[in-house]
């Protein structure tokens, strides 16, 4: 059966997307992510002793995450000025899980999993291969907002317990599009 115009052109003036709009653009689940991002005032923190609060100023970070070949992944591609790597994040596609790896310089390989919710907040658990063994990484990344997100990753050690040692900061968006 097809809709009558009327219908349709009711469905229109509401603003609700016309059903061909609803099939062909599938939600992205990353979608909050794509773009060219930098830290809030170059500013990024980090504790690498338990205590002491180390604050860096690195005004040429870039961040540049865009959509994979597929519906459910993107690449992040990080220019740290003296690391650069990448970040690969997939979402099952029931939404149950993320997948992450990553590579920084010549020897950081990161692999985990974690969650996304429906605010684009993304939770994962990582460990990585220059880490001491049995020890973790918690990420958050949460929207502070549409431009604008907060990312922290706390170090635990191989019984489950917070190390101390932590970096993070904001990131606000330079372009939607990546270059």
């Amino acid at each position: 059966m097809r809709p009558s115009l009327g219908l349709l052109a009711i469905a229109l003036l509401a603003g609700a997307p016309s059903v061909a709009a609803q099939k062909a653009e599938p939600s992205y689940p990353f979608s909050r992510f794509v773009g060219e991002w930098k830290l809030k005032d170059d500013q990024f923190q980090q504790v690498w002793d338990g205590e002491t609060v180390e604050t860096l100023s690195i005004p040429s970070h870039r961040t540049v995450c865009s959509r994979v070949n597929t519906d459910s992944s993107a690449l992040c591609q990080v220019d740290a000025v003296d690391l650069e790597g990448h970040i690969l994040w997939a979402v099952q596609n029931d939404g149950s899980s993320v997948s992450h790896l990553s590579h920084f310089g010549s020897s950081r390989l990161g692999d985990g999993t974690g969650t996304l919710d429906g605010a684009g907040n993304l939770s994962l658990t990582i460990r990585f291969s220059d880490e001491p063994p049995g020890t973790y990484r918690h990420y958050s990344y949460s929207w502070v907002s549409t431009d604008e997100y907060y990312m922290i990753s706390r170090q635990y050690n191989a019984e489950g317990k917070p190390t101390g040692n932590w970096y993070g900061g904001g990131f606000i968006r330079v372009r939607n599009e990546p270059k």
